[in-house]
């Protein structure tokens, strides 16, 4: 609470107690009452009314200030008016009254809109189950029938497939921890689940994988993993170059492992890097696609390496391939 603007407030009252102590003394004067006299009474009306308009200031100074310190330490920050004592000054009463109104209905708000988000992640999770069976199906009729279309039939199922998995992991996405387990992860066995996976495009396109040298362990949940790691192989299937090749590398360091899947694909312009974690971004290299890319692989890769404690970094140059290492940090639970 500003000085300033308090005492601009109390204009009008100061006013009328100079007014008033003008007019007294004016009395006292005509009175003929000693002149020391009269400026005694002034002095003491003018303390008299003073003195208590300082003390509300210093009070109510004193429960703002707290009040500001308590919303830039609180998180979220409308549950101020739960934390809030009442005040002993009537503005301030109904300020934590208008308050707590408000924090009422925004807690409102947001407990609807999470009922409403728990119950759209549940139907996309029984969604993506049940569009799963006729998936299923499709793929074991082709394989009673097979030949050129049953092979593009098949793949448009795999696309199908990946798409329906990302609709997943992005519900999943905003709530991890329902369905994410902590546990030791080879990454070796993390690495060739995620390459068998997508292993008729791998073959289709005649890239080359390198597995050699991972026999580290990293504390996560498989799944997680292998999907992230299914985003990365996605797009170096699609930005693909010549001789394609896809590399998987580990570093152990004192608090972390790191591990690294790289191609040697097209690589991402200067001018695009920074906003690949975007959702929806595709690039220069998306817009040049054949076919449409919706910019959510590397998105949710971001999205739930930050919800899950993992760090992210990419490199890459036009024309030499596109490096990403995720960051699995060790904690004390790992070295026990």
């Amino acid at each position: 609470m500003r000085a300033g603007a308090f005492w601009r407030d109390k204009v009008p009252h100061m006013a009328c107690l100079g007014i008033a102590v003008l007019l007294s003394a004016a009395l006292l004067w005509v009175l003929r009452v000693d002149r020391t006299a009269v400026g005694f009474v002034c002095v003491l009306m003018l303390l008299g009314g003073l003195i208590p308009l300082a003390a509300e200031f210093f009070r109510k100074r004193s429960f703002y200030r707290d009040t500001l310190e308590m919303l830039g330490q609180l998180e979220p920050k409308y549950l101020l008016s739960e934390l809030l004592e009442d005040p002993e000054f009537w503005e301030g009463t109904l300020f934590c009254e208008a308050l707590a109104e408000t924090s009422k209905a925004m807690n409102d708000a947001v407990s609807a809109a999470q009922r409403d988000a728990g119950e759209y992640r549940e139907y996309v999770e029984a969604w993506v189950h049940e569009v799963k069976t006729p998936i299923a199906a499709g793929r074991l009729a082709l394989e009673n029938a097979p030949g050129p279309l049953a092979d593009s039939l098949e793949e448009a199922l795999f696309q199908i497939e990946g798409y329906v998995e990302q609709a997943l992991y992005y519900a999943r996405s905003g709530a991890v921890e329902r369905d994410y387990l902590v546990r030791p992860v080879p990454l070796r066995e993390a690495a060739a689940n995620a390459v068998k996976r997508f292993a008729r495009p791998l073959i289709a396109a005649g890239f080359s994988i390198d597995l050699e040298g991972l026999d580290a362990v990293a504390y996560a949940d498989s799944k997680w993993v292998e999907f992230m790691l299914g985003q990365l192989i996605a797009n170096a299937v699609k930005y693909r170059g010549p001789s394609p090749r896809l590399t998987f590398t580990q570093r152990v360091e004192e608090q972390a492992v790191v591990l690294t899947v790289a191609d040697n694909g097209k690589g991402i312009p200067a001018a695009d890097l920074p906003r690949v974690w975007e959702k929806g971004f595709t690039g220069e290299n998306g817009r040049a696609l054949a076919t449409r890319s919706t910019g959510l692989g590397l998105y949710l890769c971001k999205k739930l390496c930050g919800r899950l404690g993992v760090g992210l970094s990419i490199r890459s140059a036009v024309g030499e391939g596109t490096a990403v290492s995720f960051t699995f940090p060790k904690g004390r639970f790992y070295l026990m």
